[in-house]
């Protein structure tokens, strides 16, 4: 059955040794090959858990070997997208490192016509020079989607600044794909990476950012334009129905500009969910009795999950052909690849 991966990280490695001259955030530390993008937090990508060799080698790769472990996974198309640290540069760098995101993975995409498409990474938080990069990605290079962050330190979506860009994403046809990164919430410093990381925090910013977006009544404003999140929708699934019901208890229209619950937006799939990195039955069953195996596509995490965990993970529920063909491709050929 034909799998589309929504999900598949890359770093250049140009920008990995830019990062490591850097001597304020975000920046790399060459002793522990890791990331910094807060202080106190680091992320590892020294020996790799999934492969062997080195995690930074593997989210670095832009050869053959990338394309053999699809192969092996049996996955038929990964749509790549770059981790964090881009939209946290100054104006300068963050533009050239985006544009030069989107020509490496042009150029795979070309390399391997029909195995990789490219999602746009943009130096968003200049917004008009994001927009014109967007512009040349979709209509130029031929990206599916736009790949962003919970937050750029400082800033996030849901500032008033990134309407034009929600505006352009939508004229474009453009979905965006909202994955975490670590929060500038002071609360959850102190207890590891974890805690505000994958663990918790993650999810945690990911939810923030998303449901102001929503709140702010952006798919009122621009009814066509879709979000995919992660990790089958973060805690969305499990809250939506008491989300909708305290809104609908305690009016508060100051805050609450939507003309629908917020669980037509699901619904409607302008807001779309993905496998990545989630791998519980109890959640998976879940998400399917609240969002249905029409808002969810396929993704990996990869390689900060190995292929086979979530496809061997998959493949043991209890899903219909149907819902298989949907959550692999058919809802991302639908949804996401048409022209609507």
């Amino acid at each position: 059955m034909k799998k589309i991966d929504f999900e598949n990280h890359f770093y250049l490695r140009e920008l990995i040794d830019y990062l490591g001259t850097r001597s304020e955030l975000p920046k790399f530390n060459k002793e522990t090959n890791s990331v910094q993008l807060r202080e106190g937090l680091a992320a590892p990508y020294g020996k790799s858990w999934n492969y062997g060799g080195s995690m930074l080698d593997d989210i670095c790769d832009f050869s053959e070997e990338r394309l053999k472990r699809l192969d092996e996974a049996g996955i038929d198309v990964a749509i790549l997208s770059s981790s964090p640290g881009i939209e946290e540069l100054p104006e300068k760098e963050a533009i050239y490192f985006a544009k030069k995101s989107n020509d490496v993975v042009a150029a795979l995409t070309k390399k391997y016509p029909g195995r990789f498409l490219g999602s746009a990474t943009l130096p968003t938080k200049y917004v008009d020079a994001s927009i014109k990069e967007l512009e040349r990605c979709i209509k130029e290079l031929g990206f599916v989607f736009w790949h962003t962050h919970s937050n750029y330190r400082d800033e996030h979506l849901y500032d008033e600044k990134y309407l034009p860009l929600l505006a352009k994403a939508e004229e474009l046809n453009c979905p965006f794909y909202i994955h975490p990164s670590f929060s500038d919430d002071p609360d959850l410093k102190g207890y590891g990476f974890n805690y505000p990381g994958a663990g918790l925090g993650f999810g945690q910013d990911t939810m923030r950012t998303s449901l102001r977006l929503i709140l702010n009544g952006i798919f009122d404003m621009f009814p066509r334009l879709r979000m995919i999140l992660g990790h089958l929708g973060e805690y969305y699934p499990f809250v939506l129905d008491r989300m909708d019901n305290r809104f609908a208890v305690v009016k508060e229209p100051e805050y609450n500009k939507l003309k629908h619950s917020i669980k037509y937006y699901f619904e409607n799939r302008n807001v779309m969910l993905t496998t990545s990195g989630n791998m519980s039955p109890d959640a998976l069953r879940c998400t399917l009795n609240v969002i249905g195996a029409d808002g969810i596509l396929f993704a990996t995490d990869y390689p900060y999950e190995p292929y086979h965990d979530i496809i061997d993970f998959l493949n043991l529920q209890d899903l219909t052909d149907e819902e298989r063909e949907k959550l692999y491709y058919k809802n991302a050929e639908k949804y996401i690849f048409a022209k609507h």
